[in-house]
């Protein structure tokens, strides 16, 4: 698993991007995350996630907050 934190989320949009320890900000919509951790989701947490290829390029999946 990689590791970041969140740069930026908007609820309203339900998407936001992830700071990459080791990379480029990477895109991510908050199905990236369990159900349960919907809530937790918020600019600055830890988070570990895989790379995936989305639509329009890279993006997080099976993502969950770790602080």
């Amino acid at each position: 698993m990689l590791k970041g934190k969140i740069k930026t989320y908007s609820p309203r949009n339900a998407f936001g991007f992830i700071t990459q320890d080791d990379g480029d900000d990477l895109f991510f919509f908050k199905n990236a995350f369990p159900e349960d951790q919907y809530g937790t989701i918020q600019v600055g947490a830890r988070v570990t996630y895989v790379v995936v290829e989305g639509q329009k390029g890279p993006q997080a999946a099976k993502a969950h907050v770790v602080d």
